[in-house]
């Protein structure tokens, strides 16, 4: 894999990050007539997860650059 495409890469896993916490954040959460809290949850570990896989890639970016 080209060092260009670990940026692609880390460039894409930072925007689907942005796009799972703003979707959250952008529904919202609210609580139904019975009581229950309605929330987006699932969007929450999801920004973590492809938060955590960016840095990884830039990190094998910075890696490979510098052993080149």
């Amino acid at each position: 894999m080209s060092k260009e495409k670990y940026l692609g890469l880390s460039l894409v896993f930072f925007v689907l990050s942005g796009g799972c916490l703003f979707g959250y954040h952008l529904i919202g959460v609210s609580v139904d007539t019975e009581g229950f809290l309605i929330e987006p949850f699932a969007l929450i570990p999801l920004g973590w997860f492809f938060l955590l896989l960016g840095l990884v890639t830039i990190g094998a970016y910075l890696w490979i650059s510098k052993k080149s």
